[in-house]
């Protein structure tokens, strides 16, 4: 710019007094430029012609804005001089001077102008952000220099974690340059132009630019507390995808309308604005300005289109209207969300004559396999039971209290159960056998455990219904749960007219069938399939039932920790009769009225019927109750 011999120079009022410094800085002296000290709330007075056509912007943040509209309106181009860096606003931040104010005063003065977007909202330049209020949701992501590690990072996740349960999403109507209408529900709102560093700018990098004329805009939109928190702990809740860029929507457009059917808060340029329609504007043609070549070369090259992409923001109007009123804990899936699934547990509820035929040969290979006492035949048949899938679609349809998918699926679970208890029994009659093996004696006395064992199951059976991806675990999970062998033993029970064989298996089945339902509705209802509003009635049901259930497995699980306990302390102990010493292997113990005890007897002698007596009496004593014995000698050496 060696033809300018006039120069502007507009300052704020802070910088005063260091101005004469500036006016007889030797670079001047060298160019043959005056400047000509212009105060900043006088700048819009500047007369601009041939000879002064061109500013140094010395400026607080409060005055940029101004002065910048001042030089777009007049046609002049603008070189940049710093303040100290804790006041320098995030434009000139963007603009990566060079620390040195004398290589500033350089690049302001020498070099050919380049056009710089000058982003307006409603009406204001805007040099220190456009966001909505109380982000901190977002401060992290959107920061461009601030780091917390140790004990700072930590406070900070704390508070972000109390933050989530106060996110209330804002209704908006988004529409671009080329009326691309969008209506939505967002948390938070980053203009990110402005931006050099942190996630979101390096999420989106490559298409943002201050000479593009474009501006660029990311959207906020957690659809519920548990996915923003895999924000604060994504090792704690993994997935495939980047957190962050699961609940992101980004528009690149040269402008954005912002309307909002309530009052929503923003933070424009660090001042707060209340308003219903909030208008962004890359002006058009730019501010000619002379910039540094580290400015330059990190804007990427862009293309002329429009990119609106704000396919993970929810627009159904079904789910807008839902998250206008408060963050969901659980994300709230709607029908259309998972058609595939629902018409697929619809096809399970119903009763075809597949089912019958799947059933029948699953009772048929399971109760041989129990008379048989053979553990892989009964597991063959597990696998080609399909009792499993009503079973989910009565879950289903208990949680989203859709009594019709839940008739349809009560209906077909009955008729399985039914078919599985009469097959069964009538075998058990017409068969010549009545010895209770230990595949039969494993399924009569359920406990808590079994409880989980069905708990975990149903949380598995869920996620293999909603997960094409994991699917193929369908049989596996049929394999854990076990849901025809106690059915296929309570049909036996009935068979052989023994009402504790048919009791015990009965109990196991039905805490299969309440920790499957608790178990897959709540993980529906995790995985967003039904709002918490409308599913607690059937989660509720299936607590009680649950409940009911765990009653006596309670009872039960007791008594398998005491006769547990009793083992181990028979198996350690050394019986003394009549200075002969005996030990206690291999100890099976039968409780009832009168408990009974199988184990082998070991000692050096052969035991006679008065030893065997006065050991009985030991057991008695020491047990408190009365006992059975049912002994194997083994005899050994002294040794």
């Amino acid at each position: 710019m060696n033809d300018v011999q006039s120069v502007y120079l507009i300052y704020s009022s802070s910088v005063a007094e260091q101005l004469d410094s500036v006016l007889s800085h030797a670079f001047l002296h060298d160019l043959n430029i005056i400047l000509q000290p212009v105060k900043a709330e006088e700048c819009r007075s500047l007369h601009v012609d041939e000879d002064r056509s061109h500013a140094l912007l010395w400026l607080s943040a409060e005055d940029y804005p101004q002065a910048l509209q001042t030089a777009y309106e007049k046609e002049m181009s603008v070189g940049f001089l710093p303040l100290p860096k804790g006041e320098r606003c995030q434009f000139i931040n963007t603009l990566s001077l060079p620390a040195q104010f004398d290589d500033c005063l350089r690049i302001a003065l020498s070099g050919q102008p380049k056009k710089l977007d000058l982003i307006c909202c409603n009406d204001e330049v805007v040099v220190n952000g456009v966001n909505l209020v109380n982000q901190m949701a977002m401060a992290e992501y959107a920061n461009d220099s601030e780091t917390r590690i140790g004990m700072h990072r930590f406070g900070f996740q704390l508070k972000r974690v109390f933050h989530a349960f106060s996110l209330t999403p804002h209704p908006v109507t988004l529409e671009t340059a080329k009326e691309k209408s969008i209506t939505t529900a967002i948390t938070g709102m980053v203009l990110l132009d402005l931006h050099h560093s942190g996630a979101l700018f390096r999420q989106f990098k490559d298409s943002v630019s201050l000479n593009d004329s474009k501006l660029s805009v990311v959207l906020f939109a957690p659809q519920s507390i548990l996915s923003f928190l895999k924000l604060s702990f994504p090792s704690l809740l993994p997935t495939k995808e980047n957190p962050l860029t699961q609940q992101l929507g980004y528009i690149r457009s040269t402008s954005l309308h912002i309307h909002s059917p309530v009052d929503t808060h923003y933070i424009v340029n660090q001042r707060p604005l209340t308003t219903q329609s909030l208008h962004l504007e890359c002006l058009p043609e730019g501010l000619n300005a002379n910039v540094s070549e580290a400015f330059l070369n990190r804007q990427p090259a862009t293309d002329e289109r429009e990119n609106v992409s704000c396919d993970r923001l929810p627009q159904q109007e079904e789910r807008v209207k839902y998250l206008s009123k408060t963050l969901p804990f659980f994300s709230h899936a709607l029908e259309s969300d998972f058609k595939d699934l629902f018409l697929s547990l619809k096809d399970s509820a119903q009763l075809s004559n597949t089912f019958v035929l799947l059933m029948t040969l699953s009772t048929l290979l399971t109760t041989i396999g129990l008379f048989l006492n053979s553990a892989s035949v009964v597991i063959g048949a597990m696998v080609l039971a399909p009792l499993m899938s009503p079973i989910i679609s009565l879950s289903m349809g208990v949680l989203r209290s859709d009594w019709e998918l839940s008739r349809k699926a009560l209906g077909t679970l009955g008729c399985g159960i039914g078919l599985v208890v009469l097959l069964s029994a009538g075998i058990a009659a017409l068969m010549p056998l009545s010895e209770i093996t230990s595949e039969i004696a494993g399924r009569l006395n359920p406990s808590t455990l079994d409880m989980l064992v069905a708990i975990f199951s149903g949380i598995a059976g869920a996620l293999a219904n909603a997960r094409e991806n994991i699917a193929k675990s369908l049989p596996g999970v049929s394999i854990a749960v076990a849901l025809v062998p106690p059915l296929c033993v309570s049909g036996i029970g009935i068979g052989w007219q023994d009402m504790t064989v048919f009791s015990g298996a009965l109990l196991l089945f039905l805490t299969n069938l309440a920790g499957i339902i608790l178990a897959a509705g709540v993980t529906f209802m995790v995985m967003g399939f039904a709002p918490f509003k409308r599913a607690q009635k059937g989660i509720v049901l299936s607590i009680i039932l649950v409940a009911a259930v765990s009653v006596p497995l309670y009872f039960s699980f007791n008594r398998i920790v005491k006769t547990a306990e009793m083992k181990a302390s028979l198996r350690d102990q050394a019986f003394v009769i009549n200075q002969q010493h005996y030990r206690l292997q291999n100890i099976t113990l039968q409780p009832g009225e009168t408990l009974a005890i199988h184990a082998d007897l070991i000692g050096t002698q052969l035991p006679s019927a008065q030893t065997l007596a006065t050991l009985k009496s030991q057991l008695t004593r020491q047990l408190g109750q009365p006992v059975s014995v049912d002994f194997a000698v083994r005899l050994v050496t002294q040794n």
